[in-house]
């Protein structure tokens, strides 16, 4: 007779969680690599924001160019972090709930969960909420129970038709609930599904975040199939985790992780929605797949400031849309007072796009040094081994 998958473990087991036998938490998979493009993808997600913020200051951004083709397409890059956080979460902590989920393991991989994204995203929600009372509003309408449902993390789960109050966090939402089912599935898929079956898996998960392109015309949801949007990502990610252990292509991985990077934004420059959806997607799959394998030393995807970038990419994530924001006010008083700019309008925007990236880059790492990494070694798990696990996996 099978136990239950929920199970309560022994007091050793829940205090120590333990790694399983032969289970090295660091393995050999290439963590800078894929911390290093999970920061170009979060400086990526910028642009579809500032397509929209600055659109009045920049009225030209609005018309056909091919930087405003792929600013449009870089809401993808949250699909990106979803697949990642499949694969991460997979390595992290699949073999602890291999078998079932005891109770001591799954409050501690929430624990950690939620140091990880709750605290800046409570941050954030503040600072929304603080503008609003000092008559500081956003232009989209913030229903009476928002504060509530963010504080719940259910703002992004169908109750609204609209992304509310910092926007970016909508991903957060769904994410979190993503966590809450994730442990209870590993059990499930080792019981019920061989490591082979992963191969067959994906091209259906492939053709599931097809078919949510199709029918909505884009996989832009950031409300209610939000959640399956994640969903969809995150399994994609965890089948092509358990790929990878079996079949490696480490002798050209360097070379197909650039050809993916390079093929998604050529997509995103050239192919329109759906199509870019769907193949940028595909092309996400096989990023991870080829970055965690590649040989490291030398390639550019190593270089520091990239892996410093992805380090601070959560809190260059959640503070993007407020920072726009700031500068499309400070921009909107430049252009009116410095006629100047009416005759250089591509010299301000590059001048105004530059000046944005360092004062983001700044203010996420003061974030991250001085908020996320304090509150996260406080709120999240103390035993060694889960705080080793952490600090290999800077994945939100």
């Amino acid at each position: 007779m099978r136990s239950c998958p929920l199970r309560r473990q022994s007091m050793k087991e829940s205090e120590t969680m333990v790694p399983a036998k032969h289970e090295n938490p660091v393995s050999d998979f290439k963590f800078d690599a894929l911390t290093s493009l999970r920061g170009i993808a979060a400086l990526c997600t910028v642009l579809a924001h500032l397509i929209v913020i600055w659109g009045d200051v920049f009225p030209d951004l609005q018309q056909g160019s091919l930087f405003r083709d792929f600013a449009l397409h870089t809401y993808l890059f949250v699909d990106f972090f979803f697949v990642l956080s499949g694969f991460v979460m997979s390595h992290a902590y699949g073999r602890h709930f291999a078998d079932a989920v005891g109770t001591g393991s799954y409050m501690r991989f929430l624990r950690a969960r939620f140091a990880r994204v709750y605290p800046l995203h409570l941050l954030l929600l503040l600072v929304y909420v603080g503008l609003a009372a000092i008559g500081i509003k956003q232009a989209q309408e913030n229903p009476d129970w928002s504060i509530t449902a963010h504080l719940l993390l259910l703002h992004a789960m169908g109750f609204f038709n609209h992304t509310t109050w910092n926007q970016p966090s909508w991903s957060i939402s769904v994410e979190w609930w993503t966590y809450i089912v994730f442990p209870f599935a590993i059990p499930l898929a080792r019981r019920y599904f061989s490591n082979t079956a992963a191969v067959l898996a994906l091209p259906v998960i492939l053709g599931l975040f097809a078919f949510l392109a199709m029918h909505f015309g884009s996989a832009n949801l950031t409300v209610g199939f939000a959640f399956f949007r994640c969903l969809i990502g995150f399994c994609a990610g965890a089948c092509l985790y358990a790929i990878v252990q079996h079949r490696r292509m480490a002798s050209f991985a360097d070379a197909a992780a650039n050809g993916a990077l390079a093929a998604v934004f050529l997509v995103l420059l050239f192919v329109p929605s759906p199509y870019a959806d769907m193949l940028a997607f595909v092309g996400f799959c096989a990023l991870v797949y080829a970055a965690s394998m590649g040989t490291g030393g030398g390639h550019w995807l190593h270089h520091p400031v990239l892996v410093w970038i992805g380090d601070i990419s959560y809190s260059i994530y959640l503070w993007h849309s407020l920072l726009l924001h700031v500068f499309a006010k400070a921009l909107g008083a430049a252009a009116r007072a410095l006629p100047f700019f009416h005759n250089h309008p591509i010299l301000f925007f590059v001048a105004a796009l530059v000046l944005f990236e360092a004062a983001i880059l700044l203010l996420a790492h003061m974030s991250y040094r001085f908020f996320e990494l304090p509150l996260r070694n406080f709120l999240g798990p103390k035993k060694h081994g889960e705080a080793r696990t952490l600090q290999v996996l800077h994945f939100r």
